[in-house]
């Protein structure tokens, strides 16, 4: 039985507070809840695996940053653990969740504070939610594409340093790619009014540019 959308955003909510939270030793406890959380999903390793590897280079470069910085290699190491454990749980949501059900549940679940406060944060916080995870599969669809690009143009990622190497040559042209479409998304939204004069235009339907599976 495939669970609602509600309980999914409350459990991940639940999770992610979990996980930024918890000292170090309790990581693993964390890392076991997140894995009960991908089985109840219901999400599949092997997309999950995909999704992830792009998000592996930026999270080892965030991650060797904070121990050159604060000299803490296990903090460091532990940060990069948390941040591989937040990024795979919203990929699970992500996988499972039609966008247009995720943005009704988020609004529904904030009803009330439209009501009280005359101010349609339901709408708006759902939109962008539901941006943020839209982006999450089309960071894999790009990473795919630049790196087979890359690879076409001789790009080798063999040993330490081909590997730094290789890694540059995919994240510049990945955040710029990604910054592209998002400044297109913004765009699309001006365009159609978005949030002005209390406008309706639900940004479930804005096209990220994401490709349908």
């Amino acid at each position: 039985m495939k669970a609602p959308a509600w309980i999914k955003l409350l459990a991940l909510a639940t999770l992610s507070v979990m996980v930024v939270c918890l000292p170090q030793q309790w990581l693993p406890a964390a890392a076991l809840a997140v894995a009960a959380f991908i089985a109840v999903t219901g999400a599949h390793l092997a997309r999950l695996y995909r999704m992830f590897l792009p998000a592996l280079p930026f999270i080892i470069i965030l991650s060797s940053l904070q121990a050159l910085l604060q000299g803490d290699i296990m903090l460091a190491a532990s940060s990069a653990f948390r941040m591989a454990l937040l990024y795979v749980s919203g990929s699970a949501v992500s996988v499972t969740t039609g966008e247009a059900e995720l943005a009704g549940a988020i609004e529904g679940a904030l009803h009330p504070v439209d009501r009280l406060t005359g101010w349609r944060a339901g709408r708006d916080i759902s939109t962008m939610v539901t941006l943020a995870l839209a982006f999450i599969p089309m960071v894999g669809e790009e990473y795919r594409s630049i790196k087979m690009a890359q690879e076409a143009r001789g790009i080798r990622y063999g040993g330490p340093l081909k590997k730094l190497r290789g890694i540059q040559a995919i994240a510049v042209p990945l955040l710029y790619s990604l910054s592209r479409r998002a400044d297109d998304i913004a765009l699309a939204m001006e365009a159609r009014c978005y949030g002005i004069n209390g406008h309706k235009n639900r940004g479930a339907s804005i096209n990220t540019g994401r490709s349908k599976h």
